[in-house]
């Protein structure tokens, strides 16, 4: 507890590249211009209609160091998408596809996840 309360460093190492759970994930400004990117996710969340599927792009990635602790935290800094079915979303059951509507964005500021919870 100690360790925790004492807060990272400062100085705090960015990434536009960081590999995870089988996956490589980019940056969206990194990722601009390039034949192939893969700066959007998923994960799993809770709100209050139950559990939502969202989506979102990678706008940072940032590694936090806790140097009492000897950790190092990655985590990505993300904009989200209205996971509201048929407003924000629209399965396809038909093509096993998802479509997001790109103006609608997820109200609450939570921009932060950790990297290991995401796909």
């Amino acid at each position: 507890m100690k360790g925790l309360s004492w807060g990272p460093n400062l100085k705090t190492t960015s990434w536009n590249i960081y590999f995870v759970n089988g996956y490589k994930f980019h940056t969206k400004v990194w990722a601009d211009g390039k034949k192939t990117t893969n700066s959007g996710l998923y994960v799993k969340g809770v709100t209050d209609r139950g559990e939502d599927d969202f989506y979102g792009t990678i706008h940072h990635i940032y590694e936090l160091e806790y140097v009492a602790l000897n950790k190092k935290i990655p985590l990505f800094y993300c904009e989200w998408f209205d996971p509201t079915i048929n407003v924000g979303t629209k399965f396809h059951l038909q093509y096993n596809l998802v479509e997001i509507k790109l103006s609608g964005r997820y109200g609450p500021y939570d921009p932060f996840i950790l990297p290991q919870k995401v796909k």
